[in-house]
């Protein structure tokens, strides 16, 4: 308990300093009616690229938390400061998902680059993914422009509670905001959006990750589609390694639930939606 309030006074006091100052986050609905899932977490969540020491602080101490303490993917005794780091945080743009009304860090993901400074360097899918098959789809992989997903954290007290499915809302608009844990059924859909921002950000056209099986169902009930790299593997537990090429996985997103798209790419603002990777080639409904 005392583990889960230290991480939690990470956030306490950050509410005011994470407010958006260009766009505000939207009312509820004076009628009472339903509102569009862009909207919705654009009212609960805002997206922080972690570009500061105190933001990238909070980053590390939530990773402390979940890989260190309730995981025990790495050692707590390694990261003797209760803040987890390793060698590719420096080559890592890194990210925070807020809660804009407590201004808790809900989660927190960083994305590997492929170089830095013009200098390639090594990433860890190349440790996990056998070597023939990354070879084999070198013409659909673009080496320097694809980075790999890492470090994805949610906190806690905001997972997903199991009884949480069925619809993508899952009933969010009528839960209110006094129990975290309901506030949202795929708050990953929001670490997901930071990562499109992040590789835009750094021009990156492909996106290499390690993912649980359940958690690529999960993202395929979405509309969020991977291609896989080869076996699972045993990588703290089974995991799948695949890869995707941003703009089809976004368009193919686009077609299948345009209301997951919004939220991923901010309708559009962080990652314009490319009509020729779409099924009809249109964006009518953008």
């Amino acid at each position: 308990m005392a583990r889960i309030k230290a991480v939690m006074s990470v956030s306490s006091n950050i509410a005011e300093s994470v407010q958006d100052p260009v766009r505000p986050a939207p009312s509820a609905p004076e009628d009472g009616t339903g509102e569009s899932l862009r909207r919705t977490y654009d009212r609960y969540f805002k997206v922080i690229l972690a570009e500061s020491d105190k933001h990238l602080d909070w980053s590390y101490r939530l990773r402390y938390q979940v890989y260190c303490l309730e995981n025990q993917y790495e050692s707590a005794s390694d990261n003797a400061n209760e803040r987890e780091t390793d060698e590719y945080d420096r080559q890592s743009e890194h990210a925070l998902l807020i809660h804009r009304e407590t201004g808790t860090v809900v989660g927190t993901t960083r994305l590997i680059m492929p170089k830095v400074n013009g200098k390639d360097l090594f990433q860890p899918i190349h440790q996990i993914c056998p070597p023939d098959i990354l070879a084999e789809l070198s013409d659909r992989i673009p080496v320097s422009k694809t980075a790999e997903i890492s470090r994805f954290a949610i906190a806690k007290e905001f997972r997903r509670r199991a009884e949480d499915k069925g619809t993508i809302t899952g009933g969010l608009t009528n839960m209110g905001s006094d129990n975290p844990r309901r506030l949202i059924p795929h708050i990953s859909l929001g670490l997901i959006q930071s990562i499109v921002a992040m590789a835009q950000k750094r021009g990156m056209t492909h996106i290499y990750a390690v993912m649980e099986p359940a958690l690529l169902r999960m993202l395929r009930g979405l509309g969020i589609h991977w291609e896989k790299l080869g076996p699972v593997v045993d990588y703290h537990g089974r995991r799948q390694p695949c890869f995707c090429d941003l703009d089809q996985l976004l368009a193919t997103t686009w077609d299948e639930h345009p209301e997951v798209w919004e939220v991923m790419t901010d309708e559009g603002r962080i990652w314009p939606l490319n009509p020729e990777k779409t099924s009809n080639g249109a964006i009518s409904r953008v």
